[in-house]
This record gives C-alpha cells, sequence and structure tokens, in this order.
C-alpha cells in the first residue's frame, strides 16, 4: 500500500497526509463517523477493524489531527468501500476526493480490480465523486438503510479503469 503520494498531492492546499490508522485515532474516527452518518458505526467496529493486519483503515491527518478516514477490503480481484467520511469542518477541501483516490491505488495496485460501493440514494455529492472517478450505478438496494429509511445505490468501478 506504499507509494501513493497523488492523492495527498491533490489537496496540497489542505496540507494533509494520508496513512493507516492507529488505534489512537480511534476517538476521531468516531467522532467524524458520528457527524456523518445517522446509522453511524460503532467505535468497537473500528477496534476490531485495527486488530486486523493488515487493517485497510486509513485516515487523512492535517496538523496532527484526523480529519477523514476509509475502511474497504480486498478479496481476490475484487475489493469494496465500506466506509468512508470527512470531517464536517473539512468538508469541500478535496479530502474526500484525495481519500478516495487512495483507496482505489491501494485494492489495485497492478491488480486488475472491480471495486463496489453503496450509498444513500439522496447523498448527491458523494455519487458525484465515485462518478467523477469511474464508478458507475449497478443497482438499488430497497430500504436498505435505517434512521430515516432509504434507498442504496450499489456502484462499480469496473476493473482497468484508470
Amino acid at each position: 500500500m506504499g507509494g501513493r503520494t497523488g492523492a495527498a498531492a491533490a489537496v496540497s492546499a489542505a496540507r494533509i497526509s494520508l496513512r493507516p490508522a492507529r488505534d489512537a485515532d480511534r476517538p476521531a474516527i468516531t467522532a467524524i463517523e458520528r457527524a456523518s452518518f445517522s446509522d453511524a458505526w460503532p467505535d468497537s467496529s473500528f477496534l476490531e477493524l485495527l486488530s486486523q493486519q493488515p487493517a485497510m483503515l486509513w485516515v487523512a491527518e492535517s496538523g496532527g489531527r484526523v480529519v477523514g478516514y476509509w475502511v474497504g477490503r480486498r478479496i481476490g480481484d475484487e475489493a469494496e468501500l465500506q466506509n468512508i467520511a470527512v470531517h464536517p469542518d473539512w468538508r469541500g477541501h478535496g479530502i474526500g476526493r484525495a481519500l478516495l483516490e487512495d483507496f482505489i491505488a491501494a485494492v489495485c495496485g497492478d491488480v486488475e480490480t472491480v471495486i463496489f460501493l453503496e450509498v444513500r440514494a439522496s447523498n448527491h455529492g458523494a455519487i458525484r465523486l465515485y462518478e467523477s472517478l469511474g464508478f458507475e450505478e449497478l443497482d438499488r438496494r430497497r430500504g436498505y438503510y435505517s434512521r430515516p429509511v432509504e434507498d442504496a445505490v450499489v456502484m462499480i468501478r469496473p476493473a482497468g479503469r484508470g
């Protein structure tokens, strides 16, 4: 997962760095999660992820402060972006794009990889970001999300998208 400097360079104005998450990052990650999602993952989920080796939980950091993160997994030639979020105070600075590009680089490397994700149907900003990086709608899961109940848009980024 090394050598992913392009994403950090994309937000050089925000002066962020991307690195693997550490246990000490959990309070910040959990706070970002709760500020971002009405059906937030509990802290125990992040604890479990950090116990896995190698953990696929990365953070964006600025000035020693965690400002965003991504969670993903890869099995064979398929990967899933399980979660991605940016602290509300840091949105609109390209950090979400940097995190997403970092995830794509981490799971693709030199292997042709298909990537899947789910996003709330009302999250138009995220959908536009995903589309700008080669994702397209594959399906919908009716009533998938709770608080409030909402459809999930299942998106795919076919292998070979550059």
